[in-house]
C-alpha cells in the first residue's frame, strides 16, 4: 500500500480541513475560521480585529468547545488593566499589538477559541465575533522497532513497531532496497517478513507521524532470511546428495553386466 493511500486515514482526513497560519517571530498568527496545527510549548496569537480606531471596545477571549471558559477581558480605554478570568491560564493568557497571545500550549488547550469585540460609547451598539481552532500535538517521539523470530525453523519474522505515545500517531513501514529506494510501504504497525520469498538483502524502517512532526526508528537488515534459505537449500543438498549416493551404488550393483564361467 502506498504511503498517499494511507493518508487517507480518518485521522488525516480532520487535519485536510483548511490549515493557514503565519509564522511571526516564532510565534503561530491564527486566522478566523481555520484550524492551526502546533506542537506543545508553542505560543499563538489570535487577532483582535476591531471596526474603528476612535470606538472604544471590550475583548473577550474565551474558549468554546470542549469546555465554556472565559479566559480574559480587556478594554481599549484602559489597556493597563488585563483582567484574567480563569486561573488556568494565568501568566500564559496577554494582549500584544493587538493580539490575545496564548503562551506554552499543552495538548488540553486543544479546542475551539472565539474573540467577541463589543463596541460602546454611551450605551452598548454592536459587536463582532472571530472564531479560532486550535489542536496541540506532542512531538512524536522515536519509534521503537522489534523483531520477532518464534522459531529457528519457521520461515517468517515478524516486525512490530511502537511509540511511547500513540495518541493521534500513524504508524507504518518502509521497505528500502540496497540502494536506498523505497521498494514499498505498509501503513500497519505489525508487519510479517515471509523469508522464502526474500532473497534479496532489504531494510526496514517504522516512521511514526503526526500533523506537527515525524520520526523514524534506524534500519533493520535481514541477513536471518538470506542465511535460511541458503540453510534450507543447503540441508535440501545435503540430504539429496547421500540419497543420489545411494541410488547410484545400487545402480551400479544391480546393473553391472553378468560374468559367465
Amino acid at each position: 500500500m502506498e504511503i498517499s493511500e494511507s493518508l487517507n486515514s480518518n485521522f488525516f482526513k480532520l487535519a485536510s480541513v483548511l490549515h493557514f497560519f503565519v509564522v511571526c517571530r516564532g510565534d503561530l498568527y491564527a486566522r478566523p475560521e481555520a484550524i492551526v496545527n502546533t506542537s506543545t510549548g508553542q505560543t499563538v496569537m489570535f487577532p483582535i480585529e476591531h471596526q474603528g480606531k476612535e470606538e472604544q471596545y471590550e475583548v473577550t477571549f474565551a474558549i468554546r468547545l470542549p469546555l465554556n471558559l472565559k479566559i480574559l477581558t480587556w478594554q481599549s480605554n484602559k489597556p493597563w488593566k488585563l483582567q484574567i478570568v480563569h486561573p488556568r491560564y494565568q501568566h500564559r493568557a496577554r494582549i500584544r499589538r493587538e493580539s490575545v497571545v496564548l503562551d506554552d500550549l499543552q495538548v488540553d488547550d486543544s479546542g475551539e477559541y472565539q474573540i467577541r469585540i463589543d463596541y460602546y460609547g454611551s450605551e452598548l451598539k454592536n459587536h463582532d465575533q472571530s472564531t479560532f481552532i486550535i489542536q496541540v500535538f506532542d512531538p512524536v517521539s522515536q519509534p521503537i522497532a522489534e523483531t520477532f523470530i518464534h522459531d529457528q525453523n519457521a520461515s517468517n519474522i515478524t516486525l512490530n513497531c511502537s511509540v511511547a505515545n500513540e495518541n493521534s500517531v500513524m504508524i507504518y513501514w518502509e521497505k528500502i532496497s540496497q540502494s536506498g529506494v523505497i521498494i514499498e510501504t505498509y501503513a500497519k504497525t505489525i508487519i510479517v517478513i515471509d523469508c522464502s520469498t526474500e532473497d534479496e538483502k532489504y531494510e526496514y524502517r517504522c516512521i511514526a507521524k503526526n500533523p506537527v512532526s515525524n520520526a523514524s526508528s534506524s534500519e533493520l537488515s535481514f541477513n536471518e532470511c538470506v542465511a535460511r534459505n541458503w540453510n534450507g537449500k543447503r540441508n535440501s543438498l545435503m540430504i539429496l546428495i547421500p540419497m543420489g549416493i545411494v541410488v547410484g551404488c545400487l545402480l551400479i550393483y544391480f546393473c553391472k553386466p553378468a560374468v559367465f564361467f
